[in-house]
């Protein structure tokens, strides 16, 4: 219920950007590409149950009136990814959910067509409250001063983005999260951990996305409502992290993603169909 509705609302808030910012990690286009999406789409879309079943190449290549060779390569893509497991004598089935690789960008996109948003954002909430308090704590404590200089250097790109006014709400709400993106960017690449970094840049996209829901949700389509709570609590983090005062920033940062996940869930609410 819930997917279907806030799918419409990514579709007028994202637009097609969306597609291209969760661009997958195998580029792979044409009839093959097209092949690829639809399959991956049915599978966490649940067209077929974990341990089911699909269709043989013979049938999908009638279904789908392509070659033997685009669904057998289709298989392999879909099955390094973790989705389906391909065995001589058993044929083609769905894996669990457990196996599938969740943080591979197409992943994320076949989820997002399927309807499954809400759920890869709940997801993403939990992640960012597990993780960034963390990060922002360690961030306040082995930054450098040039990581320090990049931090301030975001903070101020946020507050002019805040304090200068567009009458283009949608231009306007794409700078503040693009603002927004970076100052959570700033804090991870001042810990200097490349796992981390990798971790972030596989759920920036739909982070992104995220962010457009949430303040979506709360009026900014139309008016920027609540920037201003928004802008309040992100300079709480900055003024704790410039202090150098590491236990009240990650406490900060706690009350930051709070309010992210008060608002989505908001959000998701008030879109029911």
């Amino acid at each position: 219920m819930y997917g279907r509705a806030v799918a419409t609302l990514i579709n007028s808030t994202f637009g097609s950007r969306k597609a291209d910012a969760l661009a997958g990690v195998i580029e792979v286009r044409g009839i093959l590409g097209a092949a690829v999406t639809e399959l991956g789409t049915r599978i966490v879309g649940s067209a077929w149950a974990p341990g089911e079943a699909i269709p043989t190449e013979a049938d999908l290549c009638d279904e789908m009136g392509v070659g033997r060779s685009v669904i057998r390569e289709a298989f392999r893509i879909i099955g390094a990814k973790g989705l389906i497991r391909s065995r001589t004598s058993d044929g083609t089935r769905v894996l669990p959910r457990s196996e599938w690789r969740l943080l591979d960008p197409d992943v994320m996109d076949w989820r997002i067509k399927a309807g499954d948003t809400v759920a890869l954002l709940h997801d993403l909430l939990k992640v960012r409250l597990v993780l960034e308090p963390g990060v922002v704590h360690t961030a306040t404590i082995v930054a450098t001063e040039d990581a320090r200089a990049r931090i301030r250097t975001a903070w101020q790109t946020m507050e002019h983005v805040y304090r200068t006014p567009d009458p283009d709400y949608a231009e306007r709400r794409r700078r503040f999260i693009s603002a927004d993106l970076e100052f959570h960017r700033a804090f991870l690449a001042a810990v200097d951990s490349d796992l981390l970094s990798q971790l972030f840049a596989v759920i920036e996209a739909a982070l992104g996305l995220l962010l457009d829901v949430q303040m979506a949700a709360r009026g900014y389509t139309t008016h920027m409502i609540g920037m201003e709570e928004s802008q309040e609590l992100h300079a709480a983090v900055f003024a704790e992290f410039e202090r150098r005062d590491a236990e009240a920033a990650q406490s900060a940062m706690r009350r930051l993603i709070g309010r992210a996940i008060r608002d989505a869930h908001d959000g998701f609410e008030q879109r029911t169909l």
